[in-house]
């Protein structure tokens, strides 16, 4: 017998109002006809909240993230934001474009991450809600505040359809100078729910890739492609994660010239019997399983109290390839003016 159950807790928009850096900070919330229901703070354009139903219709939020500006601000930078304008570690925090080095601000050790301590992790977007379904977020990214060349225009929308897809969709465009970008989404997924702290061993996961990248100290990549052939971590085959070592890999996808959407990653949960397939029409999928979470000496408590903990959600992130400046043997997405660059990338939850 089917069951239904009212949605969880929902986030309070009141304690998202604040400002950073002089911004004004909200909460919104995106809902479709099935009940599911998104919520998304316009700091980093951050997914705090996703609510979906299992193979009985209870509905449970199934993300990390924090109930409250302050945590958002002093907890993890990543969880949940919209990452750019380039995703990933930038080995050495610089890289040379057109004959000319540019030098970036290291924020992980000697290295850039995911855009640098002012990437738009740590930004406030202008947002406006179009519809109960539709959220657009709007960023300039410019290069006295991070460094990277030219002045990049990001625009960016959030939109949640009835077969409870999340599709992100997103523009940058070069207004003067050319860039280096790359853009992701960095949620924490469970599809077993997170108001207890649950790990991801029970999912398993699937990644149509044979290839990934290699890395070297600190995990910068370092160009090289890596067979999966035989690989610990070789996901071709829906792989039971509490069987694997902890991911954090660049899984190559196949070529896709017409840059049409194709299914990249498939999450599946038998205890809650929730599935999240993503499909994107970028080349590479960073996942990740979170096993570096939460293992600083200061806690870090999510929403209601629940400290976050290694292994307790695995993120899926298309994005382009992570320090392809530095690395010429990788494809380049080097932005140019007149010449946008535009992807998408669909989250689709389901059940069996």
């Amino acid at each position: 017998m089917t069951t239904t159950s009212s949605s969880p807790r929902l986030l309070d928009p009141a304690r998202f109002v604040g400002d950073v850096d002089g911004r004004a900070t909200a909460l919104f919330f995106l809902r479709n006809a099935q009940g599911m229901v998104v919520a998304v703070t316009n700091l980093g354009a951050k997914i705090l909240q996703i609510a979906v139903p299992d193979r009985h219709g209870a509905l449970a939020d199934v993300v990390l993230g924090y109930d409250r500006l302050a945590d958002v601000i002093t907890g993890s930078p990543s969880m949940g934001a919209f990452v750019g304008r380039y995703a990933g570690r930038m080995g050495g925090a610089r890289f040379t474009l057109d004959g000319r080095e540019h030098l970036l601000t290291p924020n992980a050790g000697p290295h850039c991450i995911h855009g640098g301590p002012r990437g738009s992790r740590h930004r406030v977007f202008d947002t406006t809600q179009v519809d109960a379904r539709t959220l657009r977020l709007h960023h300039r990214f410019h290069t006295a505040e991070d460094r990277f060349p030219g002045t990049l225009d990001l625009q960016l929308t959030y939109r949640l359809d009835d077969d409870n897809a999340l599709v992100l969709e997103h523009t940058a465009t070069a207004l003067d100078k050319p860039g280096p970008a790359s853009f992701t989404s960095h949620i924490y997924f469970n599809l077993d729910g997170v108001d207890q702290g649950q790990r991801i061993d029970g999912h398993t996961l699937q990644v149509p890739s044979d290839t990934v990248l290699a890395t070297g100290i600190d995990g910068i990549a370092t160009g090289q492609r890596v067979p999966l052939e035989g690989h610990a971590q070789d996901l071709r085959s829906a792989s039971r994660l509490g069987d694997l070592p902890d991911i954090d890999l660049s899984y190559v996808l196949a070529p896709n010239p017409v840059s049409e959407l194709r299914r990249c990653a498939q999450l599946h949960s038998e205890a809650s019997g929730r599935t999240l397939d993503v499909w994107t029409t970028e080349p590479l999928l960073q996942v990740y399983t979170a096993g570096q979470l939460g293992v600083a000496p200061q806690p870090d408590l999510g929403k209601w109290g629940v400290q976050h903990r290694p292994r307790s959600a695995v993120c899926l992130e298309p994005q382009h390839f992570p320090n392809a400046p530095n690395c010429p043997a990788l494809p380049q997405n080097t932005v140019r003016p007149g010449m946008p660059y535009r992807a998408t990338t669909v989250y689709r939850f389901g059940v069996r």
